[in-house]
């Protein structure tokens, strides 16, 4: 028994090593520009996507979450919340019976693959793309997108108007291109459960109504040194430029009263 035990123990480190070499992760890069309407809860932007396929394989497809459709009546949530053998008990709220401007949603609109326009199919959270030109094994693509839309009242950790009383936490709020994996493309709608992500690089530019204070992830730039914890004023609005390296999300939040302070650690940190 004792032997048979080190010969399995030895396969399956012979199979994870014949693994490890093929192991290979998707990549995507990021270039946001929003405009916030803070008293409409609205917002409306465009993205740049560097997408470099690593895979094995060539795709003839890619998809996007627009996790905000999830956040109004119909969708895929709001009917398992009141339906589902499965219920999420961390969600607290019936989206079923949310006023319309308490909704969520995101839409996009001219999508285009390497500047060519492409076939879209919406299904709830999903966004199916048909690619123009397949993506070889190795080879990169950009896509450009805009889009708008509007932020629901918080449920769980996005949305509006807190609990805690901050007005806007802005999580999954973009047009996110799916993961790839050896299983393929995680194209699950979201029902409030895990989701997976793309690691790649940020450059997210947010204008917003220039009383509010922003947090974002990465590091704010210090675009204009004299401005640099208020941001760059813009007529009646405030710029705000993160860059987040090598990370698989952007999140950040605004309010009115946030306070941008600086603490110098050890060795300058």
């Amino acid at each position: 028994m004792k032997n048979l035990s080190i010969v399995i123990f030895l396969s399956l480190l012979f199979i994870n090593s014949i693994k490890s070499q093929n192991y290979w992760q998707q990549e995507v890069d990021y270039k946001i520009n929003v405009d916030v309407n803070a008293k409409k809860n609205s917002f409306k932007g465009d993205q740049e996507i560097l997408y470099t396929n690593n895979s094995l394989d060539t795709l003839n497809k890619v998809f996007f979450h627009l996790y905000f459709n999830a956040f109004r009546k119909g969708s895929d949530m709001a009917v398992r919340l009141n339906n589902g053998d499965d219920i999420n008990t961390r969600f607290d709220i019936d989206i079923s019976k949310l006023k319309s401007e308490e909704e969520g949603f995101l839409n996009v609109s001219n999508l285009k693959q390497d500047d060519i326009n492409v076939e879209t199919h919406l299904s709830d959270t999903i966004l199916e793309v048909t690619l123009a030109n397949p993506i070889l094994p190795g080879n990169s693509s950009v896509f450009t997108m805009d889009f708008k839309g509007q932020i629901p009242i918080t449920i769980r950790r996005a949305g509006r108007d807190s609990p805690m009383g901050v007005k806007f936490s802005m999580a999954q709020w973009y047009p996110k291109i799916s993961e790839y994996d050896y299983e393929g493309w995680n194209t699950a709608p979201y029902t409030g459960r895990e989701f997976h992500g793309v690691w790649g690089d940020f450059d997210v530019t947010i204008k917003i109504d220039k009383e509010y204070i922003v947090a974002g992830s990465g590091y704010l730039q210090e675009s204009d040194p004299s401005n640099f914890k208020l941001g760059v004023q813009s007529g009646q609005k405030r710029i705000w430029n993160f860059l987040a390296p090598k990370v698989h999300d952007f999140t950040w939040a605004a309010d009115p009263d946030y306070i941008h302070d600086i603490f110098e650690g050890e060795n300058g940190v």
